[in-house]
């Protein structure tokens, strides 16, 4: 696989992102603003920028774990699947050709000023011209755009400076001439000018130091534009009338005109243009390799990924994009094309905070970001309340827009995607598997050391703290049968195997694996798989080994907001019983602890404690809860009923009733004088994603290695 040069640093970054949304944000937006709230209008940007902060940070993240081309459509096809995918991938293809429509709007508007000719023949002539550069493959001339952003950052700086001794301050009053409501929905229109500010995270891969440089850059970024567009609409509530600037749609030359007449007028109106041009030839340029790479991925027809056999270009996408552009200019007017562009890109950032949310709580094995957001989970959800405050206050129109992208998207991909793709997505991955409940029928592909049969299996498809304790314990469950320990490794959906290098910590288990086999002389065998699905490929394994025993490592619930552990859910759907371990560095056991609560994991857990005491030569305590209120009477009974159940066992044994106002506290302060607790694995359910099941909680707390046993619903020969 090729890997990009890293030769990007904090000053390209920060060039590179703030050449993203410098453009029709500042040179055509304020005048609508106005219209809107009136001079309030500097803290619409102001709100809308603390808005999109969160999702600035979360993007960060996800680039530094993910840094490929496609930006945010490939972290939200990665993290919700092909159907989200599709509907973000249409959303941001529509929302970057808005976005580009508006400054082609912002073109015509300010080019009037330089010639006689109307608006809307000037703009489609500037649509057509850009159109034929994509298709040529001459879209890229970085340098002289760079020289652009810096041309146009003076000259705003410079209007801005002449203009403020002339700043009146009694023509800031009314500051909010439609109230709160007119600010909240200048805020979500005037989104659209930070639209860019992430779009830098599509090249993480070539940044130096991505952990540092990208976040940090993004934040300066999105501190310095904030100044430019509040300064300058700060300057403007102050040299006009909220009445004589509403509705321009070339405010900066109006400012310009004013402090310097036609020639300071027609400079500004000059670099206005070459900027929005920049901005307008990029907005095609990225919207149209959208369809182009959701095409090559089987999302839409694959005419849409057709590249010219001479210029080298998606010419199908962009001839696409630029009828599309055309039909938004034709249709709807600046203030709607505004609004519909904003709409998009806050459903895109809320979403890309909840990605972070979701890929963080799953452990995806491959989701290892460079940069981590700070403030996690609190910084996200303020990212998402902020979405869908901003998406409300902007009325019906962006419901409607919204669900006009939806409906198609949802179309396309049941009618016509569905049955040509089977990636699943993390959250696909991680939920209810209907394929998971029949035992398979064809063959899979698995090393072929796996079609020997084991009773046990180990798996490891985490980060294992203790894996060693974790095969030994293991061999003392097979008895005399073979363990096969499995290392799966998770790669994104999107990623060949044969791409991915084995890590040297994978060798490192591999040979002690191998030491331990001649140590303790028994059958235990090393594989590394690597997966796409760790669920099924677990499952699959299970299946052909015909094991009795699945052993897995698993800490206890430490903070989990939405996932339970990476196969938990398994519980009710493998063909074998589930052993979750939880090493608490104790080598040698003589003191076994098993908890009795009345459910159909109780004759596991008795079967358990049995033959490990043998193994171990350890003394067993059978162990059950009783409440404080409870009466005397019902104590005595359960002391009764667990030493009714001496006779299961061929170890040392006794019986022991812990009193107590709550089962996890009570039992874990007995959890000291024991080396091993085993207790039944509980029925995976929507309350313990959030606040943990009685033997999560124990496992995180207890003072003893604990073992955690789920019997199979599935009969096991």
């Amino acid at each position: 696989m090729q890997i990009l040069e890293r030769r990007l640093g904090l000053f390209s970054v920060v060039t590179i992102s703030i050449s993203s949304m410098i453009g029709s944000g500042i040179f055509v937006l304020p005048g609508i603003g106005f219209e809107i709230t009136g001079p309030s209008l500097y803290l619409a940007f102001l709100l809308s920028a603390l808005s999109i902060a969160p999702a600035a940070m979360s993007k960060a993240e996800l680039a530094t774990a993910m840094p490929t081309s496609g930006g945010t459509y490939v972290y939200l096809e990665r993290t919700f699947g092909p159907l989200i995918g599709t509907i973000s991938g249409l959303g941001l293809f529509l929302s970057i050709l808005l976005k580009a429509s508006f400054s082609l709007v912002g073109i015509g508007a300010y080019f009037i000023v330089l010639s006689s000719f109307p608006l809307l023949p000037t703009v489609l002539s500037f649509l057509f011209v850009i159109g034929l550069l994509n298709i040529f493959g001459v879209g890229k001339v970085s340098s002289f755009l760079t020289a652009i952003l810096f041309v146009t950052l003076i000259g705003l700086i410079l209007v801005c400076a002449f203009a403020l001794p002339n700043w009146d301050a009694n023509l800031m009053n009314p500051f909010m001439t439609n109230g709160w409501k007119g600010l909240a929905s200048a805020t979500a229109l005037v989104f659209v000018s930070f639209a860019g500010v992430t779009k830098v995270a599509a090249i993480a891969e070539e940044v130096i130091e991505p952990e540092k440089n990208l976040p940090r850059g993004i934040l300066l970024s999105l501190f310095l534009v904030t100044i430019i567009y509040c300064g300058t609409s700060l300057i403007l509530a102050g040299s006009f009338s909220t009445s004589a600037i509403s509705g321009d749609l070339k405010p900066i030359y109006t400012l310009a005109y004013n402090i310097g007449g036609p020639l300071v007028g027609s400079v500004m109106a000059v670099v206005a243009v070459l900027t929005m041009i920049n901005t307008s030839n990029a907005g095609v340029l990225a919207g149209s390799r959208f369809p182009f790479a959701m095409a090559r991925e089987s999302l839409l027809p694959a005419f849409l990924a057709k590249v010219h056999k001479k210029f080298l270009t998606p010419y199908i996408s962009i001839l696409l994009s630029v009828f599309i552009v055309l039909i938004i200019l034709t249709t709807f007017d600046v203030a709607k094309i505004a609004k519909l562009a904003s709409a998009f890109m806050i459903l895109i950032y809320m979403l890309e905070n909840i990605a972070v949310i979701v890929l963080r709580e799953s452990r995806a094995q491959w989701y290892k970001p460079q940069y981590k957001a700070p403030l996690y989970p609190g910084l996200q959800i303020i990212g998402i309340l902020a979405s869908v405050v901003l998406l409300f206050s902007m009325g019906k129109l962006v419901i409607y827009a919204i669900l006009a992208i939806s409906i198609p998207s949802i179309l396309i991909y049941f009618f016509y995607a569905r049955n040509r793709i089977d990636r699943r997505g993390v959250v696909g991955l991680r939920t209810k598997r209907a394929d998971l409940i029949k035992p398979i029928e064809n063959e899979f592909e698995i090393p072929v050391g796996l079609t020997r049969d084991a009773p046990v299996v180990v798996s490891l498809f985490g980060k294992e703290s203790s894996p060693d304790m974790l095969v030994e314990m293991g061999v003392a469950m097979a008895d005399e049968g073979n363990v096969e320990v499995v290392k799966i490794l998770e790669i994104p959906e999107q990623m060949a195997p044969s791409d991915y290098e084995e890590p040297q910590y994978v060798k490192s288990l591999r040979r002690r694996v191998k030491t331990m086999r001649q140590v303790l002389e028994k059958e235990i065998w090393f594989d590394s798989i690597v997966s796409h699905d760790v669920q099924k490929t677990v499952f699959e394994i299970s299946q052909r080994v015909h094991c009795k025993w699945l052993f897995v490592e698993w800490q206890g619930k430490k903070g989990a907001l939405t996932f339970h552990n990476p196969i938990g859910w398994l519980n009710s759907h493998l063909h074998c019983h589930l052993a979750t371990y939880r090493d608490f560095g104790i080598r040698y056991i003589r003191k076994v602890m098993a908890v009795i609560t009345d459910d159909c994991n109780d004759a596991l857990v008795i079967d358990t404690a049995n033959h490990l005491a043998c193994v171990y030569k350890a003394q067993v305590t059978l162990v059950k809860f009783c409440h404080l209120k409870q009466s005397d009477e019902k104590k005595e009974y359960e002391k009764r009923y667990l030493e009714a159940l001496f006779n299961k066992f061929q170890c040392s044994v006794s019986a022991e009733v812990i009193i107590g106002e709550n089962p996890v506290d009570s039992i874990q302060v007995e959890t000291v004088n024991y080396d091993l607790l085993i207790l039944g694995g509980s029925d995976f359910n929507i309350s313990h994603r959030f606040k943990g099941s009685f033997d999560d909680k124990l496992m995180s707390q207890a003072a003893c290695s604990v073992l955690s046993v789920h019997a199979s619903s599935f009969p096991i020969e």
